[in-house]
C-alpha cells in the first residue's frame, strides 16, 4: 500500500504536468495567432488613413472590414476564464495580459475610432462656392469626438501594461501599437481642436469677424514678418467674404506711446516699438500679443469688431496654389499666380515691378484676395489643400488667436495658437527669433540653420541647453548693384548687408550662461519672457557672409520632454538638428 502511495501521487503529478502543458501550447497558440493578427492589422492603419485623405471612403471601409476581422479574432483568442485564469502564472502571465489588453485595444480602436470616420466624406467638407457645409461639418465633429475618446481611452489602457516582464515578441507588439498611435494621435488631436472650433468660427452662432495679416518674410519678424496687408474676414452661416482690406499706411505708426499697454517683459526685450509700429507688432514669439496689438490699431483706425486674428505668409499662399491651382489676379495688375512663383514675385520682385509702396500694398492686397476667393470657389483636392494647411500650421505659418477662452485653451502650446509651451512636459522647447533691422526685404536672401543640444538625458545633474543659430547671407557680391531700393535702401547699412536681432530662448525656468558669436564669447543679458530666460543679439551679414550665435542655458533637475526648436519662418527651409545623447523615444 506504502508502495503505491508515491505511485499514485507521481502518476497525478505527470498528469498535471500534461494538462498543464496542453493548456501552456494552447495558450502559446492563440498568443502567437493573436500576434499574428495584430501585425498584420496595426499596420493597415495608414492605409485607412490614405484612403480617407485621397477621399475614398469605400476604400477605407473595405480595409476597415478586413482590420475589424483580423482584430476581432484577436480579442476572441485572448479571452475567455482559461486565459485569464493563466495570467495569474509568473512570468508567462504579465504577457499573456500584455496580449490580452493589446488585442482588446485594436479592437476597440478599430471598432470605435477608425469604423466611424470611413463615413466621412472630406469633399463635402472642403471650401465651395462661397462657404463651407456647417452640417456635415458638425456631424463630423460628433465623430471625430468619438474617436478621439476612445483614443484616450486606449492609451491609458496600454499605459497599464508592465513592459519590463514582457518578452521580446510580446514587447514588439506592443510597440507596434505605440507606433500606430504616435501617427494616429497628432493628427487626429489637432483635427478634433479644429472641428470643435469650427462650426462658430465659419459663424454658425452669428457673424464672426477677423483680422487676416499677411506677414513679409523678407523683412523678417518674430513670428514670421512685417505685416504686409491686413484684411477683415467675416464669416456667417459657413459663407466667408473679405469685407475690408488695409495696409500699414492706413494706421497710425511711429506714435510716442504704444497704442495698447504692453506685457513689461516684452517691452524689456523688444522695446516699446513693438506697439509703436504695426510693422513691429509681429516681433514676439507669443502670437496672442501680437493679436492684441493688432486689434487696438484697428480699433484706432476703423473701429469695426474684431472676434480673432489669424495669420498667412507667402510661403503658406504658395502652398495653396498648389492644392487650388493657378489664380488669376484683377487689374490692374493681370498678374497670374502660382505655387512656383507666389514666393518670388510676392517677396522680390514686387518691388522691382512697382517701386511705390502705395502699389505694393495694393498688390499684395489683391493676391491675398485673388488667392482667398479662389479657395473658396476651387472645388480643391483634399487632400492636397489639407496637407497645405497642416505645413502651413506647423511650420508656424497659419496662427490663430482669440479671446474666446474654451477655443484658446484647446489651442494653448500649439503652433497654430501661435503660443510656447508653458511648461517642459511633452516637449522642451528653445526658441530661435528673427527681427530684421536693415530696413529692406533683404531676409529674402537669408538662409537659416539651428542646432539645439541638451544633457537632459545624460545625469541627473542640471541639464544643459545650447542653441546655435546660423545666418548666411546668400546674395551674391555681384547682385548688390542690381537690387531694387525698396530691397536695400542702404540708409543705415552697407547696400547688400543685412542686420538682424537675433532672440535666443532657452527653456521654461531656465537661465542664461554664455553666448558666442562666431566662436568668441561676448557680453549678452538674458531677460525673462513667457517663462523662459531669451537674449537679444545683433549680428551684421554682408554678401556671401555666414554668422553664427550660441546661447547656453541651464534648467533645474527634473524631467524633461522630448527636445524641439519653435523658430521664425523663413523663405527659404530652415535646418534644425537636434542632439540629446542619452535619451530615447517616449512612449
Amino acid at each position: 500500500m506504502r508502495f503505491w502511495v508515491p505511485v499514485s501521487i507521481l502518476i497525478v503529478v505527470l498528469a498535471v504536468g500534461a494538462i498543464g502543458a496542453a493548456v501552456a501550447k494552447h495558450l502559446y497558440d492563440q498568443a502567437m495567432s493573436a500576434k499574428s493578427d495584430l501585425e498584420t492589422a496595426i499596420p493597415l492603419l495608414d492605409d485607412v488613413q490614405q484612403k480617407l485623405l485621397a477621399n475614398d471612403p469605400a476604400g477605407a471601409k473595405a480595409t476597415v472590414a478586413r482590420i475589424s476581422t483580423l482584430t476581432s479574432d484577436a480579442a476572441r483568442r485572448t479571452s475567455g476564464s482559461l486565459w485569464t485564469n493563466a495570467e495569474w502564472v509568473p512570468v508567462a502571465g504579465p504577457n499573456l495580459t500584455a496580449v490580452r489588453v493589446t488585442a482588446d485595444a485594436v479592437n476597440t480602436l478599430v471598432r470605435d475610432a477608425v469604423t466611424p470616420l470611413t463615413a466621412v466624406d472630406l469633399g463635402a467638407l472642403m471650401p465651395k462656392d462661397g462657404g463651407v457645409d456647417l452640417a456635415h461639418l458638425s456631424a463630423l465633429a460628433a465623430d471625430v469626438e468619438t474617436a478621439d475618446r476612445s483614443i484616450a481611452a486606449v492609451r491609458a489602457r496600454i499605459g497599464t501594461i508592465d513592459r519590463a516582464a514582457l518578452a521580446p515578441p510580446v514587447a514588439d507588439a506592443v510597440h507596434r501599437l505605440d507606433t500606430a498611435l504616435a501617427r494616429i494621435e497628432p493628427i487626429l488631436t489637432p483635427v478634433h481642436n479644429a472641428l470643435t472650433i469650427l462650426p462658430r468660427a465659419l459663424g454658425a452662432d452669428g457673424p464672426q469677424h477677423y483680422l487676416l495679416i499677411f506677414q513679409n518674410n523678407a523683412e523678417s519678424r518674430g513670428t514670421g514678418g512685417n505685416p504686409a496687408a491686413i484684411a477683415m474676414l467675416t464669416a456667417q452661416d459657413g459663407r466667408l467674404s473679405l469685407t475690408q482690406q488695409a495696409g500699414s499706411q492706413d494706421f497710425v505708426n511711429g506714435r510716442a506711446d504704444p497704442v495698447t499697454t504692453l506685457n513689461p517683459q516684452t517691452e524689456a526685450l523688444y522695446g516699446s516699438k513693438i506697439g509703436r509700429y504695426i510693422q513691429d507688432s509681429t516681433l514676439s514669439p507669443d502670437f496672442t500679443e501680437t493679436a492684441a496689438i493688432v486689434r487696438a490699431f484697428w480699433a484706432e483706425s476703423f473701429g469695426t469688431p474684431v472676434d480673432a486674428v489669424v495669420s498667412v505668409d507667402p510661403v503658406a499662399l504658395g502652398d495653396l496654389l498648389s492644392a487650388i491651382g493657378p489664380v488669376q489676379m484683377p487689374a490692374p495688375f493681370d498678374r497670374t499666380l502660382t505655387a512656383e512663383n507666389a514666393v518670388p514675385l510676392l517677396l522680390n520682385q514686387v518691388y522691382a515691378d512697382y517701386p511705390d509702396p502705395a502699389v505694393q500694398d495694393a498688390f499684395f492686397a489683391a493676391a491675398a484676395r485673388s488667392v482667398f476667393e479662389a479657395l473658396l470657389s476651387s472645388h480643391a483636392e483634399p487632400k492636397a489643400l489639407l496637407g497645405a494647411l497642416v505645413t502651413a500650421a506647423d511650420e508656424g505659418r497659419l496662427m490663430y488667436a482669440t479671446d474666446d477662452a474654451d477655443q484658446a485653451r484647446l489651442l494653448a502650446g500649439t503652433p497654430v495658437g501661435g503660443t510656447l509651451p508653458t511648461d517642459n512636459a511633452k516637449t522642451t522647447d528653445l526658441g530661435v527669433y528673427l527681427d530684421d533691422v536693415t530696413e529692406g526685404k533683404l531676409d529674402y536672401y537669408l538662409q537659416l540653420g539651428i542646432a539645439a543640444s541638451s544633457t537632459q538625458c545624460r545625469t541627473d545633474a542640471a541639464p544643459t541647453f545650447t542653441t546655435t543659430a546660423t545666418l548666411q547671407n546668400t546674395l551674391a557680391p555681384d547682385a548688390v548693384a542690381g537690387l531694387a531700393p525698396y530691397i536695400s535702401p542702404a540708409r543705415f547699412f552697407p547696400k547688400g548687408d543685412i542686420s538682424t536681432d537675433v532672440y535666443l530662448y532657452g527653456p521654461v525656468g531656465s537661465t542664461l550662461t554664455g553666448v558666442t558669436v562666431d566662436g568668441t564669447p561676448v557680453d549678452a543679458t538674458g531677460l525673462p519672457h513667457l517663462g523662459r530666460t531669451a537674449v537679444r543679439v545683433n549680428v551684421l551679414t554682408a554678401p556671401g557672409q555666414t554668422a553664427t550665435v550660441a546661447a547656453t542655458f541651464t534648467a533645474p533637475v527634473g524631467d524633461y520632454g522630448p527636445l524641439a526648436v519653435r523658430h521664425t519662418p523663413m523663405v527659404r527651409p530652415t535646418t534644425v538638428a537636434l542632439d540629446s545623447p542619452g535619451c530615447t523615444r517616449r512612449k
